[in-house]
């Protein structure tokens, strides 16, 4: 059926998982509001606590001019919450000793041995000084690297960075991720490797290390030592053939309706490249990313497709690591106040200083179709809001938050 809940979850009933079923609903009520206010075109919210399916609720469609709705096998494209998963494969990498946190970028990429840090200039040649240090593998996980994204920002590094990187990627599905690590290389770093927390394409440049370290494809690290074990037999970079019809349509707001958008041109989910974007490519199921945010919950070890326990594909103590806040001292992250981050994904760190519902530790990342998910410790709960609406909004999601935590009774 194509509503049923992801089978590899057992369904629980939310009063035995500790919330009161009437407060629960409300996540309806929040979801309608948005359809209603045409914000969004359709949506799928899910809610997992001690592993067992408290919630789990489609509404809306996937693509307006037909009306097909959004089901429960719907496809999604994550965008960013592909971050976690590079992530975590280069914590594999870490856990069996090749590669370390503090290794310099240029062990394995020679080219990033002296790089320069911009000092001014609004166009090339800039003014730059040399870097202090090195960028460390560290620096890539926590965005501190001082690398630029290239996507919407006046930078004027960030600004030549959409043309000169993100350009020839547009235009060369040939392009290697090994080529993508060089030309990210010959761009001057936005600020000294360590000092502030930069939204960057360093998991981009993870993805290249990966390949580089393993040996293997990007594609097939991924789909043999993380998404096999987890079951995620529905996330991909490029959509087979026979799945689009299942790929929701993106939208965007406007004063006449909703309107749809294109993919951005430096990603292309029906075609394959050869650098397949660890930093925003994936497209992926409810059922998948749960299996995948379910883990951290149990302390890295996976739940494959029929719901059987498997092998860890991480340790508790990376698992754990992860979920740490990893920002230097002084520097503060993107997600405001009381919120640092781990390696991947935001963590919360000061609940008097948080403006929001959540746990010491709380984990999660969202997509740039106003995606989201979040792994609670201390509650024990997965969160997931899966929409395909841009530009970036976290007001569903974080709407969608505050319902589930004020609907916990024990």
């Amino acid at each position: 059926m194509k509503n049923a809940w992801p089978q590899r979850f057992r369904r629980g009933s939310p009063r035995e998982l500790g919330f009161e079923p009437g407060r629960l609903e409300r996540i309806s009520g929040v979801v309608d509001r948005a359809l209603e206010a045409g914000r969004t075109a359709g949506v799928l919210t899910a809610v997992i606590r001690d592993g067992a399916l408290a919630w789990f609720d489609v509404r809306g469609c996937r693509d307006v001019a037909t009306g097909k709705p959004i089901e429960a096998d719907t496809l999604f494209r994550i965008y960013s919450m592909t971050k976690p998963i590079t992530t975590a494969a280069v914590m594999m990498l870490v856990e069996e000793a090749r590669i370390g946190l503090q290794d310099p970028l240029s062990r394995f990429f020679p080219e990033y041995r002296e790089m320069e840090v911009y000092v001014g200039g609004d166009e090339p040649p800039f003014l730059t000084e040399p870097a202090v240090r090195e960028i460390t593998v560290r620096d890539l996980l926590t965005h501190t690297a001082g690398l630029a994204y290239g996507i919407g920002d006046e930078h004027p590094v960030e600004k030549r960075f959409e043309a000169d990187v993100w350009g020839p990627v547009s235009r060369d599905r040939s392009l290697t991720l090994r080529d993508l690590a060089r030309l990210i290389a010959d761009r001057p770093l936005v600020h000294q490797p360590g000092t502030h927390w930069r939204y960057s394409i360093a998991n981009d440049l993870l993805g290249a290390l990966v390949e580089e370290v393993s040996g293997m494809p990007f594609v097939g690290f991924l789909e043999q030592r993380l998404f096999g074990p987890l079951g995620m037999d529905r996330t991909w970079f490029t959509v087979p053939e026979a799945e689009r019809d299942r790929l929701a349509s993106v939208y965007t707001p406007s004063e006449i309706g909703l309107e749809p958008s294109p993919d951005p041109p430096i990603l292309s989910f029906e075609q394959t490249d050869a650098h397949p974007n660890g930093g925003g490519g994936l497209v992926s199921s409810a059922g998948d990313y749960l299996a995948f945010a379910q883990m951290f919950l149990d302390g890295g070890r996976a739940t494959d497709a029929n719901g059987r326990p498997g092998d860890y594909v991480l340790a508790p103590a990376t698992v754990r690591m992860m979920m740490t806040d990893h920002l230097p001292r002084g520097v503060a992250g993107w997600s405001g106040p009381g919120v640092g981050f781990g390696y991947g994904g935001s963590v919360v760190t000061d609940l008097t200083q948080f403006a929001g519902y959540g746990s010491l530790g709380r984990y999660g990342w969202g997509g740039a179709a106003s995606t989201g998910f979040w792994v609670d410790p201390v509650e024990r709960i997965v969160g997931l809001v899966l929409q395909q609406a841009v530009p970036y909004s976290a007001q569903l999601a974080d709407d969608v938050t505050t319902t589930v935590y004020q609907a916990v009774a024990g």
